[in-house]
């Protein structure tokens, strides 16, 4: 009887897997908003139009909500019929507003794949579960990666530095704040502690200045500034987190409706911003005519390749995992103002705060 591959593999159903394990893997690549395309036709170098979503259609204190009055209302002594009350001679439906999306482009910039060869031995004898041994290798590969770019174009690109002073006048600037050095005493741990809550204060009045939501808002911060947090008798007591959900993302806690999210990628240094203040847009070819065989899928905003194939000469499987994408901030609109200063296409969605330790107090 000829030996039997021991692992069914279905490729679709192996690639859903797949995006399904990484989603649980990223912390900071779970961050940003998601947009996919499948079976796309383009390269490096083109640029997905993705939709910016329009902010609330405008009320209106006008229009049907303008009340026919009867002429005779004001005389206690006069009894009012209801047929007193004029017909209306202006049209009373509200006006109609407009569900305006526009659109910014995304560049796709990089091919991101990595692969493993399987050899007949390692089918035959040595692999027992492919999940384990092989899919959650390939996906914390990519996690691992994804979480080092994210925080890479973190750095570059959450900072209103942009903005001109008019701009910064009006909606706020980046953070700069001052911190004594530490020297271990309990009075230096709150004076520490003081200084990043008080610059996170600032920092929630520049994000609702701007109109950011206060749902779903992000601190990212280095070890050091977790440590400083953690020492913190005011946020261990009341702000800590003890959520499986919020524990698996590596996110310690909340102050401030931001949720703390800490990564060996950051010094002393704070970046804070919503959700919605950067795209990861991945983007993914059809499959190639020469693969044995492969599967394209999207979860969750994630799209990605699977292709399996066979090294004749080698006797070996290989299977790897590939995607094209690109990063993005989101800006806004043209036409966005803030109490009556134009900021136009440019970013507020998010912002820096910068640390520096000076001498403590007192010596």
């Amino acid at each position: 009887m000829p030996t039997q591959h021991h692992f069914n593999l279905d490729p679709k159903q192996v690639t859903i897997a797949a995006l399904g394990i990484l989603d649980r893997q990223l912390t900071l690549g779970g961050i940003p908003a998601r947009y996919s395309e499948l079976n796309f036709t383009g390269g490096i170098g083109d640029v997905i139009n993705v939709n910016r979503e329009s902010r609330g259609i405008p009320v209106q204190e006008s229009g049907i909500s303008t009340p026919i009055k009867n002429p005779i209302t004001g005389d206690k002594n006069v009894f009012a019929a209801a047929s007193d009350r004029p017909i209306p001679t202006a049209d009373r439906r509200a006006p109609n507003g407009f569900i305006n999306e526009t659109r910014f482009p995304v560049q796709i910039t990089t091919l991101a794949q990595n692969a493993t060869a399987l050899g007949m031995e390692q089918v035959a004898f040595d692999l027992r579960q492919f999940g384990a041994q092989v899919l959650t290798k390939l996906t914390r590969g990519f996690a691992e990666y994804f979480d080092d770019t994210i925080a890479a174009f973190i750095k570059a690109n959450i900072n209103r530095t942009s903005l001109t002073a008019a701009q910064k006048t009006a909606v706020g600037g980046d953070i700069e704040v001052k911190i004594p050095q530490a020297n271990g005493t309990a009075a230096n741990l709150t004076e520490r502690a003081l200084g990043i809550r008080t610059s996170l204060v600032d920092a929630r009045m520049n994000l609702g200045i701007a109109g950011v939501p206060v749902s779903e808002r992000f601190l990212i911060c280095g070890p050091e500034v977790e440590a400083i947090l953690l020492k913190d008798p005011e946020f261990v007591a009341v702000d800590y987190s003890g959520d499986t959900n919020a524990l698996r993302r590596a996110t310690i806690g909340t102050i401030y409706t931001f949720n703390i999210v800490p990564h060996n990628s950051f010094g002393l240094e704070m970046y804070v911003f919503h959700k919605s203040a950067m795209l990861i847009a991945s983007a993914c070819p059809a499959l190639p005519m020469g693969a044995v065989t492969g599967s394209v899928q999207n979860v969750n905003g994630i799209a990605t390749r699977m292709l399996v194939d066979y090294d004749y000469g080698k006797k070996m499987d290989t299977i790897g995992l590939d995607t094209m994408y690109g990063l993005a901030t989101i800006k806004e609109d043209p036409e966005y103002a803030v109490r009556g200063t134009v900021i136009g296409e440019k970013f507020v969605r998010g912002l820096k705060i910068s640390i520096t330790e000076t001498a403590p107090s007192g010596g």
